[in-house]
């Protein structure tokens, strides 16, 4: 009897110990297959023209270091150009995000594209700690130039902006127009219409006056009375200003910063004023032309001429035609990027 039991107890050890056994394998093979599929990346996950598709995450990991170099750029720091004394524009840095992209890659779905996280590294220095220092170009790295037309005379010369607007339209190129407020005042329907044309705006002051003869009071009275105008208008409150004559007083870069405004000078002068003939004008500006040239011109009778064949050289010369914001945008490095992935996309 006792040996029987013993058998019947045996038995059910066995089987127990066997159910066990089973229940670890599956467990152990349950969490591999869970593993496998959190750390394993699903076929045809695509980054370019990459495709990750069965990799394990560490092997993601790897080549995403192996090419994590061609994503860096160092950040740029605004400084002072000891020639011209120019505040030359900071411009953010980049660099992959390994970890985040790797992540992206491993959870993407069968199939998916996946973009790249890339961060941004700003500089030590932007133009914000240079106060009330003038820019007078962009970055010497950006191949962009900017046209920058002060407007103060109405009337016929009008006639004249009402050209160069058409001139820039054909030419797919948008302008940087610094106004004097009584000008804007008189003539709302025109600034409504350079804004409607997607044109950046600028503060020329108010009543065009010589700001080295203000109080700083009154060079805040210019500034923000030219903004509101503008702003009445269109709804755009512009951010950059350029004193009347090109006045350099420190007074008035001054006071502009503290009236949050960001000033902005030039680098060439087409000198449309003196009159000096289209064919001269654009001698002027071609044959100095730079990497983040401002451009300075007025609406003359010979602008828009000037116009014509300022625009034809810049572009022959292979430079980017901007605004503004463009032009200082410290965002280059991220946009260079931004387009490289997106070639890789259209190949892929």
């Amino acid at each position: 009897m006792s040996v029987y039991i013993k058998s019947i107890t045996l038995a059910r050890l066995l089987t127990s110990l066997l159910l066990l056994i089973t229940s670890i394998s599956l467990v152990i093979f349950v969490s591999y297959q869970i593993h496998n599929s959190i750390t394993t990346v699903k076929s045809n996950v695509t980054m370019g023209t990459i495709n990750f598709g069965g990799l394990k995450k560490d092997d993601v990991e790897k080549y995403l270091n192996s090419i994590a170099h061609e994503f860096y750029n160092e950040p740029q720091n605004a400084y002072i150009d000891p020639e011209t004394k120019s505040l030359i524009p900071h411009l953010n840095g980049t660099v992959l995000n390994i970890e985040e992209t790797k992540n992206k890659i491993v959870k993407a779905k069968k199939g998916q594209l996946v973009v790249p996280v890339i961060d941004i590294i700003k500089p030590e220095k932007t133009i914000s700690d240079f106060g009330n220092i003038p820019i007078y170009q962009g970055h010497p790295i950006k191949k962009q130039v900017a046209l920058v037309i002060n407007v103060s005379w109405g009337n016929e010369f009008n006639n004249y902006l009402r050209e160069m607007l058409d001139i820039l339209e054909d030419n797919e190129v948008k302008g940087n127009f610094f106004l004097v407020g009584k000008w804007a005042e008189k003539y709302p329907d025109l600034v409504l219409e350079i804004y409607q044309k997607g044109h950046q705006f600028g503060n020329h002051g108010y009543s065009d006056p010589y700001m080295s003869k203000l109080t700083p009071e009154a060079i805040s009275e210019e500034i923000q009375k030219t903004n509101a105008i503008i702003f009445n208008i269109t709804g755009y409150k512009p951010k950059y200003f350029s004193p009347p004559y090109g006045e350099k007083e420190e007074k008035i870069f001054t006071q502009s910063f503290k009236d949050n405004m960001i000033n902005v000078l030039w680098s060439l002068d087409t000198i449309d004023w003196m009159r000096p003939g289209p064919e001269k004008m654009a001698q002027r500006v071609l044959s100095k032309l730079h990497n983040g040239a401002i451009i300075l011109m007025h609406n003359t009778e010979q602008t828009p001429e000037g116009l014509k064949l300022i625009i034809k050289g810049i572009k022959e010369q292979g430079y980017e035609i901007v605004t503004i914001d463009e032009l200082l945008c410290p965002d280059f490095f991220a946009k260079k990027l931004q387009k490289k992935i997106d070639l890789d996309f259209l190949e892929n």
